[in-house]
């Protein structure tokens, strides 16, 4: 089922492509596959006619007919090569699309998972390099399907068993391919995890950031030595698949020759020995070659099949889609016992946690790290799925909205703040969905987050590329990053503000101008931030200290600092 599948599936992509080109490679396809029954029937007339003839013209007629097929065959087998091979690459581009749509949908819940991980880099890995080229296979293996058919028919006209023994001959690949299928899935059961650890490992390498790091702690030749073993790992689980696929691809090569030869025997005895049997018996040699190609196509496909499984395993992951829509307002936030633990943890992350705040109001969370912060604001994102509470949003909850709608009430700096190497113009429009942002926009952003002076300093503005590694790019310092990202929400201006450490790699005085902004425009949002510095908080109209998963004290911050409570406990040195 999954060859026919596979087969389908290729020929829709290839049509959906380059139609034309699909058409043009079969029509040629059918032609060659004529080819060896028409060989058949022009030796059998050569022979008959080479023993009787006295002169050249007696067998002029089938000799040129042999050599148009021979002259034929080659050039036109060329030409259908050159099609295939720019429809694969078509192929490939349109199954690479489809798994950056599939993925596009998928909240980050799911890409946090493990087993979705695996999953995703399975058919990830198919779809760059493994479907694509299974088009030419598919047709190839049409083209010797045709072949044996059109040998067997004619043979069919000479001896009945012969012909029945040529068909039969396809038996034992199919009964072959059908075990290696079983093989090849497993398999890729198995290396999907270790797929998603190699990529994970060398994006180290060949990332800027964390590749300086590495060099400055010469740790790049451990992280090297990682990468060569995962691969190891998957050559060597491949390796087990070889032997296994080798056994069963002898013994159906054994048992397709022995009814090879039962139809070479049947045809000699049926025809009586006769000048016909030249002809059959090239047809059976036909019969043999097609089959042969048939076996090596099929087993091409029969390969192919565990990762076109894994490719329609990932689109299935596909969520529905809409079109991303920033929320124009929001009242109110509310939160309400949300508790959480992480999977393989016994300790709970976040126990209890209540939350209301209103429109014009900054709220920040306080503590130390593994405090539960994070947990908070991803459980508040929808980045992560609390194991219990409701989180709401003017009365209605997450459940009460598609994914899309939900986080389009938000505008999220997190401590992993992006470092989108774009140009300036299109890191910023990362922020938005809107088509007809202008420029006087994206300044007023820049100069928000304290970022225009550094834009207006570069040679292409707004359209200059960031990152050394590109040609014509400019290298940014982690600060200059994070007010790109600060930018970034002032731009996409959603109703709710989490900002996690928003100034964290800033300098003081541009992270004065920022608090500042913040609080001259909070009356049009619902603001919260997590900060461990503590001037920062003096302006917050509720701070909630978080200790070890709970909210152990609440309050203003001079407030908090008289209780002489856990807030004062973390902030008496700076505070001081």
């Amino acid at each position: 089922m999954s060859i026919f599948a596979v087969g389908v599936w290729s020929i829709r992509q290839g049509w959906a492509a380059q139609p034309r080109m699909v058409a043009a490679a079969a029509v040629l396809s059918l032609l060659v596959a004529a080819v060896p029954s028409l060989q058949v029937v022009l030796m059998a007339e050569f022979v008959r006619t080479l023993t009787g003839a006295d002169r050249f013209s007696d067998v002029a007629a089938p000799f040129a007919g042999l050599v148009l097929l021979i002259a034929f065959t080659g050039p036109v087998e060329a030409i259908v090569g050159t099609l295939q091979w720019r429809v694969v690459d078509l192929i490939g581009l349109r199954a690479k699309k489809e798994v950056a749509g599939a993925l596009s949908t998928l909240p980050p819940t799911v890409l946090a998972d493990p087993g979705a991980a695996a999953d995703i880099e399975a058919g990830n890995k198919a779809a760059e390099d493994e479907l694509s080229f299974l088009y030419p296979f598919v047709l190839s293996l049409l083209r010797d399907i045709l072949s044996v058919v059109g040998v067997f028919l004619t043979l069919a006209t000479m001896s009945p068993l012969a012909a029945v023994f040529v068909l039969v001959s396809l038996v034992p690949m199919l009964v072959a391919s059908q075990r290696i299928t079983r093989i090849n899935s497993r398999m890729w059961d198995d290396v999907g995890k270790l797929y998603w650890r190699s990529r994970y490992l060398h994006q180290h390498l060949v990332t800027t950031a964390p590749s300086i790091e590495l060099t400055s702690l010469g740790a790049t030749g451990q992280i090297s030595s990682q990468v060569a073993a995962t691969v190891g790992r998957i050559t060597d689980r491949k390796a087990q698949t070889y032997l296994p696929m080798l056994t069963w691809r002898l013994l159906a090569g054994a048992a397709t020759s022995l009814l090879l030869a039962g139809a070479l025997g049947a045809l000699v005895v049926g025809v009586n020995y006769g000048p016909a049997a030249a002809g059959g018996v090239y047809g059976v040699m036909a019969a043999m070659a097609a089959v042969g190609s048939l076996g090596t196509n099929l087993g091409q496909i029969v390969e192919g099949g565990a990762p076109f499984e894994r490719y329609r395993k990932l689109l299935g992951m596909r969520r529905e889609s809409r079109e991303p829509v920033i929320a124009e307002d929001a009242r109110s936030l509310t939160v309400t016992g949300v508790s959480h633990t992480y999977d393989g943890k016994e300790e709970p992350s976040l126990v209890g946690l209540d939350l209301r705040i209103d429109k014009g109001s900054i709220v920040a969370l306080v503590g130390v790290n593994g405090a539960g912060k994070t947990t908070s604001v991803n459980a508040i994102v929808g980045t992560l799925e609390p194991r219990q509470g409701r989180i709401a949003i003017d009365g209605r909850t997450r459940e009460d909205m598609p994914f899309q709608e939900w986080v389009g009430h938000f505008g999220t700096l997190t401590q992993e703040f992006g470092r989108y190497e774009l140009t300036v113009r299109e890191s910023l429009l990362l922020g938005t969905p809107r088509t007809d942002v202008g420029e006087e926009e994206l300044w007023a952003a820049l100069e928000a987050a304290n970022a225009a002076g550094m834009v207006r300093g570069f040679a292409d503005g707004l359209d200059q590329q960031l990152g050394s590694q590109w040609e014509g790019g400019v290298g940014l310092s982690g600060g200059q990053w994070q007010r790109l990202s600060l930018a970034r929400i002032h731009l996409r201006s959603a109703p709710i503000w989490i900002l996690d450490e928003p100034t964290s790699a800033i300098d003081a005085e541009a992270e004065q101008d920022i608090f500042r902004e913040l609080q001259r425009s909070k009356h049009r949002r619902i603001t919260i931030v997590v900060s461990h510095r503590a001037w920062t908080l003096r302006g917050m109209d509720e701070i909630l200290v978080v200790d070890e998963g709970r909210v152990v004290e609440r309050g203003r911050y001079d407030e908090l600092l008289v209780r002489g409570g856990r807030f004062a406990e973390i902030f008496a040195e700076q505070a001081a």
